[in-house]
């Protein structure tokens, strides 16, 4: 995602002033006859994201994101911009991305707050590695909104740098809400893997299970994991074997990859990121207060207790995976349609 004067998401394609995916927007365009598109920021997979005026607010600088034509036609995408919109105009915290609700519209899109600024991914990808007092300060600052989410029963569920906005003001921003849950909605079915990213997603995620406040902050871990290190955990070209390796084993100590780290920040790290959930933190409040003042953190060890990972067996459990994330919903889908026709049939009679 993009909020300000540089490409945010990694996949993004630089559009150059032309809606090159869509053709449908550039800069002089009026949408809905309220907003005036002055610039194309980026332009992805599933939408673009412009900076336009407000006719209707005494012309304010606001970032409007459209999904592209396929995304508008592809159930799950569409749900997940309706997710983003729902989700993100009941929030009001200075840390998260302000969305302004807008009636009538034409067609799906969101208006959000404009940032000047970068993501994390994007600091990261200059400085590799951040100094440890930096690096624990700003996850602390990421758990405040954080917690805000889990105070209202919502769940991010696809922390990552790429979603962590850096302003040039100083303040910071936490977005992008197209997978966020609501606690105590009913769950969605996906045919595929479980949403979200895998370089930082849960265990619990990834065996398919709902997840909880715990399942952010492991993946804040993980983002901590990778502000002190300059690595990404169990990082490898193949997803499913990423996926493997944090189901069946630990991350590789902290301090082996960069032994300027504090035993103390390790152990913060290493807790936040343990594969039970009910060994982490319980709550981000908890967390942060480890971040604010990790000399008084107690050091358990842990470091001298990493189990490696389950070598990855390709043939069998990639088999095995094939089943559970396709065949079996696929054949599921296909009992409950030939019970359907059944019925159809039988009543028709």
């Amino acid at each position: 995602m993009k909020l300000g004067s540089q490409t945010v998401a990694p996949d993004a394609i630089p559009a150059n002033g032309q809606f090159s995916r869509a053709g449908e927007f550039g800069p002089g365009s009026l949408l809905d006859g309220r907003f005036a598109i002055t610039e194309v920021i980026c332009n992805g997979g599933m939408a673009a994201i412009y900076k336009a005026n407000d006719l209707q607010n005494g012309g304010s600088e606001v970032a409007i994101k459209i999904p592209h034509r396929t995304a508008e036609a592809d159930p799950a995408l569409f749900s997940r911009f309706q997710t983003e919109e729902k989700i993100g105009g009941e929030l009001d915290h200075p840390s998260i991305l302000k969305f302004f609700p807008v009636k009538n519209k034409s067609r799906m899109y969101l208006v959000m707050e404009f940032l000047e600024g970068k993501t994390l991914f994007q600091l990261l990808g200059e400085r590799r590695a951040l100094p440890e007092a930096e690096a624990l300060a700003l996850a602390g600052r990421i758990c405040e909104p954080l917690q805000y989410l889990h105070d209202r029963g919502i769940l991010h569920r696809d922390l990552k740098p790429e979603n962590i906005m850096l302003c040039h003001d100083g303040t910071m921003r936490l977005m992008d809400f197209g997978i966020a849950r609501v606690a105590h909605a009913r769950r969605m079915t996906f045919i595929g893997f479980a949403p979200g990213t895998p370089h930082y997603m849960a265990p619990e995620r990834v065996n398919g299970r709902r997840g909880d406040a715990r399942t952010d902050i492991y993946s804040l871990g993980a983002i901590l994991y990778e502000m002190l290190t300059g690595v990404i955990p169990f990082n490898h070209e193949d997803i499913t074997a990423i996926m493997n390796a944090r189901v069946t084993g630990d991350p590789e100590s902290p301090r082996r990859l960069n032994p300027k780290i504090s035993p103390h920040a390790e152990e913060i790290i290493l807790q936040a990121m343990e594969r039970d959930p009910d060994k982490r933190y319980p709550t981000a409040a908890a967390l942060k207060a480890a971040l604010d003042e990790p000399a008084k953190v107690k050091l358990t060890g842990r470091c001298d207790r990493l189990e490696p990972s389950t070598p990855f067996k390709r043939g069998l459990r990639k088999a095995r995976a094939i089943a559970l994330w396709t065949v079996v919903p696929v054949a599921i889908q296909v009992l409950l349609f030939l019970l359907l026709w059944h019925h159809l049939a039988k009543h028709g009679k």
